[in-house]
């Protein structure tokens, strides 16, 4: 298509209003482009990303963040903004696509400004006959911010019918206490976490509990920046909302052009759900000779009334046994844990944490589950041992023993077990 035929918003007024910001960039075209968010279960879009794009009639473009940056130092930041929105609202209103959401990034600044919330936003809303529950506010915010304050503006958006998101959140921005207190409809997660995690299973594991943590405070999860298939697979992985970025669709300003991408989730979906047989199958296979050997446990004490510091030699003789425990039926440890030979020696950094006679294990998961299915053998996700300083996986079980219920647990090093 012909830069011509695109809508350039930039008139002589314009021109001339911001000479200071795009005379020194040779700046002749500004233009509102579109970048689609899609929902993961949904498989088709549920809004658009609005970006102002600024460039010239040869096609080449200026760097958004730039651009931003640029206005932020000549103070022209919140009038870009105040362009923006009349910019972008005019030109989604007129697409097929009016019905789905439409994300705006404005300053901090501008949000918090009470001329923006009382004045500026409900008279473009009412210029364009824009559903006000159709647009999404996206802010980035810092720990230090007056919380009071915005707390009360963000009533006003919320009284105005507006959604409102936190963008960049995760690596500096924001904190998950400030989330808690607001409460945003949409908390988007920063790409370099996402980009951090396709590499790191440490931070994808993190990755999965943030966006966990944050659905409890009643936000919906978008994560942006998604470039890749593996980047693809991680999002879906963490049980996030939405997604955004290059790999499902590129900012375009002809917003019709930018079309679902049904092929491209149901070959994700494929993929998540072989990858999550596969992981499953490998997981039972590391695990099987300690899952074999532990359960012979409680089998050698009922038949042949063994005790259980014997019965658990073969199952700590076994390369990524860590130890044996043994919980009464109200979570409590029965004496101290039974450790591998090779295991004896305490780290001196968590030595006290290994002194566990009398600890309450009731909270952990693998307590309750085996009480909710006695006889029955439960495995636990890896985690973070207390005991151990090292990520693990609890095999347990709840049996009759000596007249009462009890929970024998065996931890695994799961690393070891690769």
């Amino acid at each position: 298509m012909n830069l011509n035929d695109m809508p350039n918003i930039l008139s002589a007024e314009l021109a001339s209003r911001f000479s200071s910001l795009i005379a020194p960039k040779h700046i002749t075209r500004v233009e509102s482009f579109f970048q689609p968010v899609f929902g993961l279960a949904h498989k088709h879009i549920i809004g658009f990303e609005a970006l102002l794009r600024a460039g010239n009639d040869a096609g080449e473009w200026e760097e958004t963040a730039s651009l931003i940056a640029d206005a932020e130092k000549l103070g022209l930041a919140d009038a870009l903004d105040e362009v923006g929105l009349d910019a972008h609202i005019a030109a989604f209103k007129a697409t097929n696509y009016a019905s789905t959401w439409l994300y705006l990034n404005i300053t901090t600044q501008v949000f918090l400004s009470d001329d923006f919330a009382n004045r500026i936003l409900p008279n473009a809303l009412k210029k364009h006959q824009f559903p006000a529950g159709s647009l999404v506010l996206e802010i980035t915010i810092d720990t230090d911010i007056d919380t009071d304050h915005f707390l009360n503006v963000f009533k006003k958006y919320r009284a105005l019918g507006c959604m409102v998101a936190i963008d960049q959140f995760g690596t500096g921005r924001g904190s998950v206490d400030l989330v808690w207190q607001i409460q945003p409809d949409i908390v988007k997660i920063d790409k370099n976490l996402l980009a951090r995690a396709a590499t790191d299973q440490r931070t994808h594991s993190l990755l999965k509990g943030l966006v966990a943590l944050l659905h409890e405070s009643g936000s919906l999860i978008g994560i942006v920046g998604v470039e890749t298939e593996r980047q693809a697979m991680v999002a879906m992985q963490t049980d996030c909302d939405f997604v955004q970025g290059f790999y499902f669709g590129k900012p375009q300003a002809q917003i019709d052009m930018i079309h679902e991408q049904a092929e491209v989730f149901d070959q994700l979906w494929q993929n998540y759900q072989r990858i999550d047989i596969e992981t499953s199958t490998e997981h039972r296979e590391r695990l099987s000779p300690y899952v074999d050997a532990f359960r012979l446990i409680p089998t050698h004490m009922m038949m042949n009334g063994v005790p259980w510091e014997s019965a658990a030699k073969d199952f700590l003789k076994l390369a990524a046994s860590e130890l044996c425990f043994v919980l009464d039926a109200d979570g409590k440890q029965i004496g101290e844990s039974l450790r591998s030979d090779s295991r004896q020696t305490a780290s001196p950094k968590i030595n006290r944490l290994q002194e566990t006679a009398g600890a309450s294990w009731l909270r952990r998961s693998y307590f309750r589950d085996a009480m909710h299915a006695v006889g029955e053998l439960q495995i636990s996700r890896p985690y973070l041992s207390s005991s151990t300083g090292r990520f693990c996986v609890t095999l347990s079980i709840a049996f009759e023993s000596g007249g009462q219920t009890i929970v024998l647990c065996g931890d695994i090093d799961w690393d070891q077990t690769r």
